[in-house]
This record gives structure tokens, sequence and C-alpha cells, in this order.
């Protein structure tokens, strides 16, 4: 009697578990649909629903032990690097490694495809966007700000390349309260936005710009943001660990934010989740709500350095610093290599690529520590990298 009863509530308790999430699941794609009433001067379409293909894993790293590996293998280790390194020299891949834990609860650890929230990387992206509208002659880079959103002070002093380089003197401090789409970020950033057109020129690295420009690019191309990416960097490149994070939670490869903020402590304790609410992920808009693997951040950097984007003879029209800061079109240009950077809610992301796109170095790390950054040893290895130094 008693195994039967047992048993009866086991079935209730399966039946009841998978309602429950298939009433979550839809109730999330229902809030993630877009709001089409942002901007009443042009109709941006919905998210178009596509089959689901389930994604194919790459396969787990093969990649020989070398002096160059045990060289970068040995440099993540003294800085105690916590997520996924992939280092590619001359187009190929000479070490992808997962280190420390993905969910320290479950015991699960980083690997090759495990995905992190980008942050600010994601900048870089919708700057190649911006470039391709540019490209396609549907907007300019000179085109004033007062075009797309006449109601900012002192809009039409300001150009699209003012803000692609942090230069628009506009910033944002106020968060919402409560946020449920993109389109109700863009109308949150009209009303609260603060412009100091006396600081128009002025390097102030503020996120708001691409907040802008990620509307920018709604208003022009007819598409939700997230349909825009998708369709000309996500698919064309078959980047199938790629999404924006308001599903990221549910990725097989997902690996859990987390952070130390104790200055005295180095060491990887994952006693403190760093925990993202939904208003944040749309108050994120077009400056760090992507997720991404290693492999897919490094193909999607090379590939707008390769003119695979927007033409290839545009590169060094975007990539053109801005400032003393290095800043020009979503990352920080140099001579011969970019390099891409972004902290968000126990994330960190760091890529450094070469112009050619034949050699770079990218860490993401899902551990953020005040006083160890993972940018530190990527630029160590990436020294060692762009010296030649880093041979088998």
């Amino acid at each position: 009697m008693q195994r039967r009863t047992l048993g009866i509530l086991a079935v209730v308790g399966l039946v009841l578990g998978v309602g429950g999430g298939l009433a979550w699941w839809f109730n999330g794609q229902a809030q993630m649909k877009p709001d089409t009433t942002a901007n009443r001067q042009t109709v941006v379409k919905p998210v178009k629903p596509q089959p689901k293909k389930k994604a194919k894993p790459r396969p787990k790293s093969t990649i020989k032990a070398t002096a160059a590996t045990r060289e970068i293998d040995a440099i993540l280790r003294a800085n105690r690097f916590v997520g996924t390194a992939l280092v590619v020299r001359s187009g190929k891949i000479i070490y992808e490694q997962g280190m420390g834990y993905a969910d320290a609860t479950r015991h699960k650890t980083n690997g090759v495809n495990s995905v992190y929230q980008l942050a600010s990387v994601q900048k870089s992206l919708t700057a190649g966007l911006v470039m391709k509208l540019a490209a396609e002659n549907k907007l300019a880079l000179t085109d004033p700000l007062a075009k797309y959103y006449p109601r900012i002070k002192g809009a039409r002093r300001i150009t699209l390349r003012d803000m692609l380089d942090m230069k628009s003197g506009l910033r944002l401090v106020a968060f919402p309260d409560k946020l449920n789409s993109e389109n109700g970020m863009l109308r949150f950033v009209q009303k609260n936005v603060i412009s100091q057109p006396q600081n128009i020129g002025k390097w102030d690295y503020s996120p708001v710009n691409f907040m802008l420009l990620a509307g920018i690019i709604q208003q022009v191309s007819g598409e939700s943001y997230r349909q825009y990416f998708t369709d000309n960097i996500i698919r064309p490149w078959h980047l199938n660990h790629t999404g924006f994070v308001f599903n990221m939670a549910h990725r097989r490869a997902y690996s859990q934010g987390y952070q130390n903020s104790d200055m005295a402590d180095v060491a990887a304790t994952y006693n403190s989740r760093y925990p993202e609410s939904r208003a944040s992920m749309f108050y994120q808009f077009g400056t760090g709500q992507v997720y991404m693997s290693v492999h897919d951040l490094f193909v999607a950097e090379r590939n707008m350095l390769q003119g695979k984007l927007y033409p290839a003879s545009d590169v060094n029209t975007l990539l053109t610093p801005g400032s003393s800061s290095m800043y020009g079109g979503g990352a920080y240009v140099y001579p011969n290599y970019i390099r891409v950077h972004g902290l968000a809610y126990g994330y960190e992301a760091t890529a450094l690529v070469s112009k050619t796109g034949q050699d770079g170095v990218v860490l993401l790390s899902n551990y953020y520590r005040a006083n160890q950054l993972s940018q530190t040893p990527a630029m160590q290895i990436w020294n060692l990298l762009s010296a030649g130094q880093l041979k088998s």
C-alpha cells in the first residue's frame, strides 16, 4: 500500500513539474516579444519564429601539449584564471581550455563550449552593424543624432561617429524600477538621458551611446535589434553558442557568474553568485546582453576585421581611435590589433585580435575579482604571441 501511494505521488509530481516548466517557458517567450510602439516614426518587425535546431556541440579540445601550451597554462594558473581560454596563431587554434567551475554547487566545470555574458564587448558588434548599414547607404556616420532622436538636448550637434567613439557628451545615471522590453528601454533613455553639449568631442565612456545606436539600427533596418543581430551575425556565421541573456541560463553550457569583492582574497571561493534581474537584461540593450563561447567571439571579431559583415575597405573607417583613449567604433584600436573588454554580473570578457584576423587571445571568465582581472593574463599571452614567442 505504501509503495502504491509513493508511486502515485511521483507521477503527480512529474506532471506538475512538466506543466509548470511549460507554463514558465511560454511566459518567458511572451515577455520576449518586442514592443513595437516605442517609436511612431518606424514600424519594428518582431523577431520571426524559427524552427529550433539542436546546436551541434564543438568537439572537446584535443590540443597537444607543447612548450607554447605549457607557457599559456602557467600564465593562466599564476593568475588564478576561472573560465575558458582560446589562443589562435596564424589561423590555427593552439590552446583551448576551460578552468574552474561553471557551477560550483553542482561541481560542473567550465569547458571549451561554455557560454559567458560579453558585457561591453557587445558594443563592437553593435558598431559593426551600424557600419554595415552605413555601407548600404541606409545611414551615415555623419548623421546627427537629431535625425533619429530629435528630443534629446544638443542632438543636432552630436553625430553617430561621436557616439561610436564615446564623445557625445551623453550620460545615463537613472536605472528603471521595471522594464519589459528593449523599446521600453529606449523610451526610458529618451526621458532620462543627461546631455552635456559642452562635452561633445570629449572622451567619456558611457553605454547610453550604444543603447541609442541599437535603437537607430531598429529604426533603419525595420527589424528589432535582436532579429537584425541574429540575421546578420549569428545565423550566417553559424554561431551555435551565441544568444541573448534572457535564455542564457537554460543553455547546457551555461557558466554562472560569481564575484569576490574581498580585495585581500584572490582565491576562487565561489561563495557569492552574481544575480542579474530581467530589468537589467533589457537595460543592457545593445551594450551587454549577448553571450558567447570563446570560439564564437573569436569568429565574430575575426569576421568583422576580414570584411564579412561590412566591406573590408570600411574596417579602418570604423576602427579609428577617436581620442587618446584609443577607443573607436566599439573597440580599443592599436596599430596591429584591437582589444575589446567587458565586465558585468560576475563575468569578464577580453579579446585581442590582430587586424588580419589570424591571431587572437580570448579569455571569458565567470569569476569577477576586482584585484585580479583576467585582462592581465590576456595581455601577457598576447604580448608573447605577437612577439612570436609561443612556438611549438
